[in-house]
Order: structure tokens, then C-alpha cells, then sequence
């Protein structure tokens, strides 16, 4: 979609406050831009020029005086009310936009296939999230306040001109396209400065994230200084870009200044010129209180230009970030074309045939023949890089096949919906995921309508119910992925919520590696209870928990050259023999 069109699509839902922001401002400028006229007539009040000595001649209208006075005073209250109401609905309708244009990316952030956003950088999506966000709601508000505020602005000042004096009004309309052209010369050559900004910026953010989340890692490898070293590095090269781009940018405003100040001196003098010749020249007529007047409505038409020119950059940040938004906004949603619902338990799995290949010049895995029948317990080995996740990733459907098919139930998965592939899953992987909350919370995070004896009866299945009676306050402590737990505790957490699952079919990606031996004893003990009669598909480095596998497939280079039963293939003395051997020695 384009990106002016994506915006308006955000902005047309929030007709009320346009229309209330429009009369507001409405209001507010013309309660403003009266008062010069009203202060042009007070002035001629108190007398006039003598068109024959040219002597300003007192003739002191009180009454006249009096009315102007407190018609200004009525309009400058009115308008600051109007100005109130307008600033405040600009405020609340541009969080309206950004909490929708925020809503939409976390929507995106769970609607984009897996493959999207692991093309991602964890920094650019935060960024998006967070920082481009920031910008947009900074640059809604500056273009409303100043900028539709400014261009109405102007048709207003123009409109009082020509009634106060239409040959003066003709002069600056002719005098205003310079203001312009200044100001769209600035804005065209600070274009490419804050475009380079942003990326840089995403950037940064992506290596802070990176650091943070991996604090241990840096330290162990005693990589601070470097890590420090390279975001100085990538800090001045933002400051060096951003540096640049302010620069150019802030050219705008003292430039329009500049040929602002010089319209209003030739717009003074021209009007001083008219009142010594309005006696000669009637056409010329001029008073000093329309002076007066015109020279504040001339003041007032070039400000709307200094304002409109002083908020480009924060305009052109604004739109860089709404035109990143927009990008990731427009990518694909993870692509679902099954129409079949699974109205039963998945009682078989068949690998037929099956390729995949994350990238179309190397092959991963060719030609995977492999049947899974409900109740068995079939485990997955190899050296890293053979496959094995690979295989898992396309049995969810977080990848499609390239080649072949995938059938459950003998039903083509492609033709299933994805939704109901998942929901026959249940997952523990190597890799903890554990949010901000309580322990009840992330356990029940599998299903939000478990009762709290659920979650604790599940939480006794993963023998996590020890830990967790230790701590201070039970199963309301507060823990975060980072902090409270070490990585075992974490992992049985995470056991915890598939087994209150209670799902048909188990995958256990590395689920005891971060436990030590004798709580990977019982939770192992705990799995055989709970997947008895359930189908099971195990990845293992350590192949001593799978040795009671009913099928062990041995993975490499994407190809199973081993199949059958753990004895079956130590009597073979084969690649699996190896494998299970060099972890005894």
C-alpha cells in the first residue's frame, strides 16, 4: 500500500477530532488575526493625517476606544480558550494514531511467518516497536500544531490583507514564493542526511540489544572494551549523520527569516511611501492605523513560514519512520492456505518424499521418508547442522516443504490449517522463554483457563515444585527472563507448561540440556508417565535420555543413514555407535 495512503488510513477514523481540531483553530486564528484590524481602528481613533499639512491631527474618539478595547480583550480570552481545545485534540488524537499504528505492528509481529522476522535484526524491530513510533507521534503532533495551524493560517492573514489594502496584499503574495523556494531547496538537500540517520539508528539499537541480552556471553570473553569500542563506533557515525542532517535542516528557518524580514521592510517603506501620497493619489489611500495593521498581518502571513520551515526535520524523521512502519506493515502474513480442519487427534505422521532448503543453491534435507505412528517415541540425532530442528520446523509448519509432502492423518498439510497443526503440538525447547511476571503466570501462559491446582499439579509433574516452594513467596514470585531463576529452573518452567498442556503429540527440542543429571532423571521419569500412549518426537545431544526411544533416526547432512531402536543400532556399529560411544569415553 502506498505509505501517504497507509497514513490516511490511520488519520480518516479520527473525523471528530479533525473536525473538532478544525474549528478550533478556526476559531483561535480568527480571534487572533482580528485583533490587528480592531488595533488598526483604535489607532485611528485618536485622530488622523491632514492631507494638506500632512500633520497628524487628534480627534479622539473615546467611545470608539472603549469598544475596541474590550473586543480585544474578548477575542484574545476566546482565543486562547480555541488555542487550548486545539492543542489538547491534537495531543489526543495523534496517541489515538500511534496507539493503532503501535497495535498494528505488534499484530504484524505475530502475524509475519517466522521466517520474516528472523530476517530481522531484534534492534530494528524494537525500533520499529519503540523509536519509529516515537517519531511519528512527535511528527503528527509539529505537523498539526504548526503546520495545518500555519496553512490556514495563511489563508486567513491573506484574506484580512486584500481587505485592508489590496495593492500592499499583491506585493506580498508576489514577494511569498521566495520564502518557499528557500525552504524546499533546504528540505530536498536534508533528505538523504536523515534517511542515513534512521538506518543508522536501527543499527545502534540492534547492537544495544544484542549486548544487554547477551551480558554473560561479553563478559566471559572478556569483550567489553571491544563491544564498548564498536558501539562508540557506530555512536559517532549516528552523531557524524545526525550532526549533518541537523545542520542542513536548520538552514531553513533562518533563510525564510532572512527573506521574511526583508518583505516586511519593503512591505513598511512601501506603506509609509503610500500614506505621504494618498492625498495625491486616493487610490493609494492609506492610514497609519491600516499600516499598523497591515504590518502585523505581514509579520503574521512569512511567521507561518518560519514555523512550518523550523518542524522539517522532525517532519522528515516522522516520515522516514512511518515509511519504515509501513514497509513492515506491508509484508506478507505467514501464508495459510489450508482450508481442512484436523476434527481428530493426528494418529499418524508421514514424511513422503520431503525437501527443504532455507536457501534454493544449498539442499538440507532430500528426499525424508519417515512414518510416525500414534504412541511412539521416536528421537532425532546427528551432528549440528544435519537437520534436526529443520525437520521440527517444517513438522509445525513454521516452514513449508520445498518438495514432497508432509501428511497427517493422510491428509497433505499444505491443505490443513496451521492453527490446527499447532494446536496437536506441544513444545519444549532448548532455548527458555520466560516473561516478566509470576511463576503462576508463565505457567499458565499454555493455557490461560487453568485453575491454579492445574498449574501446580503440572508444575509437580516437572519436579519444579520443589524449587518453587523455596522461594519466598511460592508461585507468586516475580521472575523475568534474565533475573530470579537459574537456566535448569527456567527449563522446567517451561516443561511445566506443556504439561499442562497435556497435548497429543510432545516435541522435546533439547529439553533437559540446561537441567543437571539427577533432575533430568526425573523429569525424564515424569515424560514417560505423561507421554504413555502419546506420540513423542525427541531431539537429543544427550543420547542416554532416549535410549528407550522406539525409533532413533540418525541425521546427517539432511539425510537419515540410520534407522531402528537404540540396541538395534549399537549392534550395528555404525554412525550412531560412534556418536553414543564418544560420550562415554
Amino acid at each position: 500500500m502506498d505509505t501517504r495512503k497507509k497514513f490516511l488510513s490511520y488519520l480518516l477514523p479520527q473525523k471528530k477530532m479533525i473536525i473538532t481540531i478544525s474549528i478550533s483553530v478556526f476559531l483561535f486564528l480568527i480571534s487572533q488575526l482580528s485583533i490587528p484590524m480592531i488595533v488598526g481602528k483604535c489607532v485611528d481613533s485618536f485622530g488622523s493625517i491632514d492631507p494638506l499639512t500632512n500633520i497628524f491631527v487628534y480627534d479622539i474618539d473615546a467611545k470608539a476606544i472603549t469598544i475596541y478595547l474590550i473586543l480585544t480583550a474578548v477575542l484574545a480570552l476566546l482565543g486562547s480558550f480555541a488555542d487550548f481545545i486545539f492543542e489538547y485534540s491534537v495531543n489526543i488524537m495523534s496517541q489515538k494514531i500511534v496507539k493503532g499504528i503501535r497495535d498494528d505492528i505488534f499484530r504484524k509481529f505475530n502475524s509475519v511467518s517466522v521466517e520474516t522476522i528472523y530476517q530481522q535484526s531484534t534492534g530494528n524491530l524494537v525500533q520499529l516497536e519503540i523509536g519509529d513510533v516515537e517519531n511519528v507521534a512527535n511528527g503528527i503532533f509539529s505537523v498539526f500544531k504548526q503546520l495545518i495551524q500555519g496553512v490556514i493560517s495563511i489563508i486567513i492573514t491573506i484574506v484580512l490583507m486584500f481587505v485592508t489594502n489590496w495593492i500592499l496584499a499583491l506585493g506580498v503574495i508576489l514577494l511569498s514564493p521566495l520564502s518557499i523556494m528557500m525552504s524546499r531547496f533546504v528540505a530536498k538537500f536534508s533528505h538523504k542526511y536523515f534517511k542515513e540517520q534512521s538506518k543508522l539508528m536501527s543499527s545502534l539499537t540492534s547492537l544495544s540489544l544484542e549486548t544487554i541480552n547477551n551480558t554473560e556471553l561479553v563478559q566471559s570473553f572478556n569483550y567489553e572494551d571491544d563491544s564498548i569500542a564498536e558501539f562508540e563506533k557506530r555512536d559517532e557515525a549516528l552523531r557524524k549523520e545526525g550532526k549533518i542532517a541537523q545542520f542542513s535542516a536548520s538552514w531553513t528557518n533562518p533563510t525564510t527569516r532572512l527573506v521574511n524580514n526583508t518583505i516586511y521592510a519593503i512591505i513598511g517603506i512601501s506603506g509609509i511611501v503610500m500614506i505621504g501620497y494618498s492625498a495625491a493619489y486616493p487610490i493609494l489611500a492609506m492610514t497609519v492605523g491600516k499600516l499598523s495593521s497591515f504590518l502585523a498581518y505581514t509579520n503574521q502571513y512569512t511567521k507561518p513560514f518560519n514555523e512550518i520551515s523550523s518542524v522539517i526535520s522532525e517532519y522528515e524523521t516522522a516520515s522516514f519512520s512511518f515509511k519504515r512502519i509501513a514497509a513492515f506493515l506491508d509484508s506478507p502474513d505467514d501464508a495459510d492456505e489450508g482450508t481442512i480442519s484436523l476434527s481428530e487427534p493426528v494418529n499418524e505422521i508421514v514424511f513422503k518424499d520431503m525437501d527443504f532448503q532455507y536457501d534454493p543453491k544449498q539442499p538440507l534435507i532430500q528426499k525424508l521418508n519417515l512414518t510416525i505412528k500414534k504412541g511412539e517415541k521416536v528421537a532425532i540425532v546427528g551432528p549440528t547442522g544435519a537437520g534436526k530442528s529443520t525437520i521440527i520446523n517444517v513438522l509445525m509448519r513454521f516452514y513449508d516443504p520445498t518438495g514432497g509432502q508432509i501428511l497427517y492423518n493422510g491428509v497433505d498439510g499444505l491443505n490443513l490449517k496451521k492453527s490446527d497443526i499447532r494446536k496437536s503440538f506441544g513444545m519444549v525447547l532448548q532455548d527458555t522463554w520466560i516473561f516478566s511476571g509470576t511463576i503462576m503466570e508463565n505457567v499458565r501462559y499454555a493455557k490461560t483457563s487453568a485453575t491454579d491446582e492445574e498449574v501446580k499439579q503440572a508444575c509437580r509433574k516437572a519436579h519444579a515444585e520443589t524449587f518453587i516452594n523455596s522461594l519466598p513467596d511460592g508461585y507468586e514470585t516475580l521472575i523475568s527472563a534474565k533475573g530470579g531463576l537459574s537456566d535448569g529452573e527456567r527449563q522446567m518452567l517451561t516443561i511445566a507448561r506443556v504439561m499442562l498442556l497435556d497435548p497429543h503429540i510432545v516435541i522435546l527440542d533439547e529439553a533437559t540440556s540446561n537441567v543437571d543429571t539427577r533432575s533430568e532423571k526425573l523429569i525424564t521419569d515424569a515424560f514417560d508417565k505423561v507421554l504413555q500412549g502419546r506420540t513423542s518426537i525427541v531431539i537429543a545431544h544427550r543420547l542416554s535420555t532416549i535410549r528407550q526411544a522406539d525409533t532413533i533416526l540418525v541425521l546427517k547432512d539432511g539425510n537419515i543413514i540410520e534407522k531402528g531402536s537404540h540396541d538395534y543400532l549399537m549392534g550395528q556399529k555404525g554412525f550412531y555407535y560412534s556418536l553414543y560411544s564418544s560420550q562415554f569415553q
